[in-house]
């Protein structure tokens, strides 16, 4: 009797947990999170009645279980991580992208209408209305630029005020979640967990992935370990790491006394999102604008300052100097860096075509007194070294410079360098007046009428007005000229000389001089040097040209009077302006080499050319102009004889010493050995107004002059760099050598060092002036074929208001590669910016509907495993029902069956 009343109790008790946990599952149908319970039985003990075997004793509770997959549950974390992240990374790039792309909000139109504004200034350049509108559009493109930052600048603030928001959001979770596991942890040593607690701490869970991609483990005892996707500890047992955001933006995670910058580490979720759109999106868009915003800037400042304004003045900056003290202190981020707070540090652009787009990480690592400087794009390091001694101290790279001005710099400081960041906030324009657009040349070139070829000099091209370190060249040292103004002067069909020109009567040369320049005729020859930093040597030395040589007794056959020029020996050392290495070639010159030989030798070093020349005069002959007389050249005999007699078409030098002296030229001239040479004459006139034969070689070669005559004739030889002036005397001493001279141009970052202090070939090397720059700042072609004599003049150009030169160089910036390198235009660098933009927000546009989609799966899938199906459960209350009075009327027969007992007694 009791065996049937307890099957029945069990039964009883069984039926009422599972109707109690059916409630509780429809109770719960729209809990979020709330995972589907269900119970779990097993038999009770059987108990042995003999030999007839065993009977029942009914049903026990083993659980009540959730029904989960921790596979799912994982998995759908990870597509809530990964729909948050790209879904919030979506939303925002969104907004830029409709920024840059509308044409009434981006850059693009503002450009097209500016540059239109440029062309039609300098298709009018004296035209006051076409030179207001260049200024006005200067400054609509100016306002553009700034109201595209501040858009971006807005966004960046919303950005980094929702991150504050998401990270307090994530550690408010993860203390949910550490306190779910200290809830669990009392209840450690029971056989079974509280189901619902597990619920919430699972929902916790999943709302954290919606802000940071999580890693979760269970560490037993019902404790669950949480980490992000880096493997950085947040919540480890009832310990909770805590994350904060710092004055930069950057995250950091505290645990305990440790603390972590984990921005890069972090992925995932909102949070994930926010931090990908603002380092991959907000910063290089931001950065970019700014590159573009800072050459527009450099490009139109610099052709200013090259150019001459209707005043005839030079023109000043259109917009505000980029390298404004203000501006270059505000490209740096300091660190939570040690007291004192005494670091002075700027950053200066000094070439436009090397900027990148990436910000900078400077810092001096922990016990250590170097600096490292790290490019953030990609993690390079672009410089590093030893902390200077002294400051101010500069570090350049990637075409900027980290200028320590002054402080206590010390390991441990970090600091965030940001070149381009703020370029579209401080372009601002300066000029209000029309008439200070300098769209004229301030130079000018001239062709004498007289002259007898047919060469042509262009216009002229001015390259800068400055020096690298912005001092004014010497050239424009003085306002409304040129100083000097100068005069190309051909000495023969291949040979010219430029001169300073400031008394046209009486031209002087250049100091340092550019003498016996080679000339290719019929093609288009460059007259200055182009490097900015180039310098030039000109050789001087006491032994070049006679030198201290005297006539000897030669006959006009045989090996000419030795050079005497000594064997030398120069360092040139070459600095290498990115790494800062030097490296030396040490060249050994040759005794009694020629200074073309020396030059071939010398110009074999890279960086390095040479120009050699030789040059000589003749002049005073004394002659009975009777056979033998004959006057040499390198062996080439130059006055023609008729048999035995004297030509009769060469000229009495008693009677016509000009017309002698021309014949001698043309002589010269027409030999086709001494041409071969680069061995040129022409006509010059003495101190003293007499008439000269003026030799000079181009190629530097030595020129060995030898007389012959009857006794007593004589000729005069000069070298024109300062030796004493030589008498031939015919059937004595009658030849000598006239030695060449060097002029050794070097590019920037050449430099050039000789043995001696007093360089015999090379001159006075402690002099100041011994290594010049040979750099003018602007450059002038010659084409054709001109003849010796002819001239061509470079002066200031006075008269300039309708020269359009720098105006026509204003507008080619339209198309001009100025960024990158010299890869990109202002148009195609922005183009680039909108078009990389709109490519990641189509693309996240896709990505988002795709992990939308995959997260809507993944839930459907959960929620058949774990959710509430309504309908099974209103079956289960009818199964449990029918179960549960089943059970109730075995209690009744049970009942009855005592009853029945009981009366029967």
């Amino acid at each position: 009797m009791s065996g049937i009343l307890s099957n029945a109790i069990s039964g009883l008790q069984a039926s009422q947990n599972a109707l109690r946990t059916a409630g509780h599952n429809i109770s719960n149908a729209n809990t979020e999170g709330y995972s589907r319970q269900q119970v779990e039985y097993t038999t009770r003990p059987e108990q042995s009645i003999g030999s007839a075997g065993f009977l029942g004793s009914g049903v026990s509770t083993t659980s009540i279980e959730r029904v989960v997959d921790q596979f799912v549950n994982g998995q759908l974390r990870l597509d809530t991580s990964a729909y948050g992240q790209i879904e919030t990374y979506n939303v925002n790039i969104g907004k830029i992208d409709s920024l840059f792309a509308d044409s009434s909000s981006g850059l693009s139109g503002a450009l097209q209408d500016f540059f239109s504004a440029v062309q039609n200034a300098a298709d009018e350049p004296s035209s006051t209305p076409a030179r207001q509108l260049f200024v006005d559009q200067a400054e609509s493109v100016a306002l553009r630029f700034n109201q595209i930052y501040d858009r971006l600048h807005d966004l960046q603030t919303d950005i980094n005020i929702e991150v504050k928001t998401v990270t307090k959001q994530v550690t408010s979770l993860a203390q949910s979640i550490a306190d779910i596991n200290n809830q669990l942890n009392k209840v450690g040593g029971a056989s079974a967990m509280p189901n619902d607690l597990l619920d919430k701490r699972d929902e916790a869970l999943l709302q954290l992935s919606e802000l940071i991609d999580i890693q979760s483990v269970d560490s037993g005892n019902g404790q669950m370990n949480v980490y992000i996707a880096s493997g950085q500890a947040l919540v480890v047992g009832t310990n909770v790491g805590s994350f904060s955001v710092d004055e930069q933006g950057q995250v950091q995670l505290q645990n305990g006394s440790q603390t972590a910058d984990v921005t890069s580490q972090i992925n995932g979720g909102k949070l994930g999102g926010l931090l990908n759109f603002r380092s991959d999106v907000l910063q290089p868009a931001k950065n970019e604008l700014g590159r573009v915003a800072l050459a527009l800037t450099e490009e139109f400042n610099q052709l200013q300052q090259q150019g001459l304004d209707l005043d005839g003045d030079y023109g000043a900056n259109l917009f505000v100097d980029i390298n404004d003290p203000s501006l270059a202190a505000d490209r740096v981020l300091h660190g939570d860096n040690a007291a004192p707070s005494d670091r002075q540090i700027s950053v200066t652009i000094d070439d436009i075509s090397q900027l990148t787009t990436s910000d900078y990480e400077l810092k001096i690592p922990t016990g250590s007194k170097n600096y490292v400087i790290t490019r953030k794009d990609d993690n390079e390091i672009v410089a590093q070294g030893l902390l200077p001694g002294a400051y101010p101290a500069e570090i350049s790279f990637d075409g900027i410079s980290v200028n320590l001005v002054s402080g206590s710099f010390q390991a441990g400081d970090k600091f965030t360098i940001q070149p381009t960041a703020n370029g579209a906030r401080d372009i601002e324009t300066l000029l209000t007046r029309p008439e200070d657009i300098a769209l004229a040349s301030p130079i000018r070139t001239g062709t004498s009428s007289g002259n007898a070829g047919s060469g042509l000099v262009s216009a002229g091209e001015l390259m800068q007005v400055t020096d690298a370190e912005g001092n004014t060249l010497p050239m424009f040292a003085s306002a409304g000229e040129l100083s000097p103004p100068l005069v190309i002067r051909f000495t023969s069909e291949t040979t010219y000389e430029v001169l300073d020109n400031s008394n046209p009567a009486y031209p002087v040369p250049l100091n340092p001089p550019m003498n016996n320049m080679e000339f290719t005729p019929n093609l288009e020859n460059s007259v200055f040097a182009t490097d900015p930093g180039s310098t030039l040597v000109a050789g001087d030395g006491f032994t070049t040209g006679l030198g201290s040589r005297v006539p000897e007794a030669l006959g006009m056959v045989g090996p000419a009077q030795p050079n005497q020029y000594p064997a030398e020996r120069y360092t040139f050392v070459s600095t290498d302006p990115d790494t800062g290495l030097r490296q030396e070639q040490v060249v050994l010159t040759a005794p009694n080499a020629s200074a073309e030989q020396t030059a071939s030798l010398l110009s074999g070093i890279a960086g390095v050319t040479v120009n050699a020349h030789t040059t000589a005069s003749i002049s005073g002959i004394s002659t009975t102009f009777t056979n033998p007389l004959q006057l040499q050249i390198n062996g080439e005999d130059l006055v023609e004889y008729d048999g035995a007699l004297i030509a009769s078409g060469v000229p009495d030098p008693n009677t016509d010493e000009l017309g002698f002296y021309q014949y001698i030229a043309e002589q010269i001239n027409a030999n086709p050995a001494l041409v071969a040479k680069g061995v040129n004459a022409s006509i010059t006139t003495g101190s003293g107004g007499q008439p000269q034969l003026f030799v000079a070689a181009s190629s530097g070669v030595n020129l060995d002059i030898r007389l012959d005559g009857a006794p007593g004739d004589t000729i005069d030889v000069s070298d024109g760099v300062g030796g004493l002036d030589q008498a031939l005397n015919a059937g004595a001493d009658n030849a000598i050598t006239v030695g060449g001279r060097m002029d050794i141009a070097m590019s920037d970052g050449i430099e050039l060092i000789s043995a001696s202090s007093e360089s015999p070939l090379l001159g006075d090397t402690t002099a100041e002036d011994f290594v010049q720059s040979n750099y003018l700042g602007f450059q002038v072609t010659i084409k054709g074929q001109p003849q010796a004599g002819d001239t061509f003049t470079i002066d200031f150009n006075a008269d300039a208001s309708n020269d359009n030169r720098n105006g026509l160089k204003f507008a080619e910036l339209e198309t001009a590669g100025t960024i990158d390198d010299g890869g990109l235009s202002f148009a195609e660098a922005y183009g680039r910016l909108v078009e990389d933009i709109g490519t990641k927000s189509n693309l996240s546009s896709t990505n988002a509907s795709a992990a939308k989609d995959l997260l809507e799966q993944t839930q459907s899938l959960r929620d058949s495993i774990s959710g509430v199906n309504l309908d099974e459960e209103a079956a289960n209350l009818i199964k449990f029902e029918q179960v549960y009075s089943a059970n109730a009327r075995v209690i009744t027969v049970a009942r009855d069956l005592f009853d029945t007992l009981i009366n029967s007694i």
